[in-house]
């Protein structure tokens, strides 16, 4: 009696390169995944805020019609000047950000103390969220800065303190209403007095 041959293997093939497409997926999930070290993320990060700037800023009108002083008269009524405020804001919505960013910035810069609270607030709620996280792969519950042991409710404390306390001592009341109007005060007013062209269409949430 004859010994039988070994089955052969056949070579499946995908159809439509449904195996490239799946490689390929996965080398971008890879590829777009942040580094682990800390100069790779920053460069990450920057380069994704930096590509997200340039496709904002793709978007922005013409400012020569944004600031046109012909397009400018009172509204007619509340129905009138609610009517501009949604359609100005509509067509122009990259525009208010822009301006709204300027604004809030040259507030900021007239308060040097309580911009650099508000940086260092948020430094440290970022950098105790990225020990968080690192924590969480070892299920722990603390992190070590200079080899004192912190545990995260004692972190999240002293943030809360740190940012309760610079608020008062800066007057931060007085530069948040500052903020406030500089930035959705200025945006309102223009919408209100910029009378809106044909093609500006109203603003739909459908």
């Amino acid at each position: 009696m004859m010994a039988s041959a070994p089955p052969r293997r056949t070579d499946m093939a995908f159809v439509d390169g449904a195996a490239d497409t799946t490689e390929v997926g996965i080398a971008e999930t890879a590829a777009a995944a942040p580094p682990s070290t800390f100069v790779g993320k920053v460069r990450h990060y920057y380069a994704h805020a930096l590509d997200g700037a340039r496709r904002r800023l793709a978007m922005v009108r013409p400012w020569k019609d944004f600031f046109d002083r012909q397009s400018f008269s009172p509204p007619s009524g509340l129905n009138d000047s609610l009517s501009r405020l949604n359609r100005n804001i509509n067509h122009y919505y990259h525009n208010y950000i822009i301006m709204s960013l300027l604004c809030s910035s040259y507030v900021l810069l007239l308060n040097p103390t309580f911009s650099l609270c508000f940086l260092l607030t948020a430094a440290m709620c970022w950098f105790v969220s990225a020990k968080r996280v690192e924590a969480a792969e070892t299920n722990s519950n603390h992190f070590t800065v200079s080899n004192h042991r912190i545990t995260f409710s004692q972190a999240y404390l002293f943030i809360i303190l740190f940012a309760g306390l610079s608020f008062f001592l800066t007057n931060g009341s007085s530069v948040v209403f500052w903020l406030a109007l500089s930035s959705v005060g200025v945006v309102a007013a223009h919408a209100v007095t910029r009378k809106p062209s044909v093609e500006e269409q109203p603003f739909s949430f459908v």
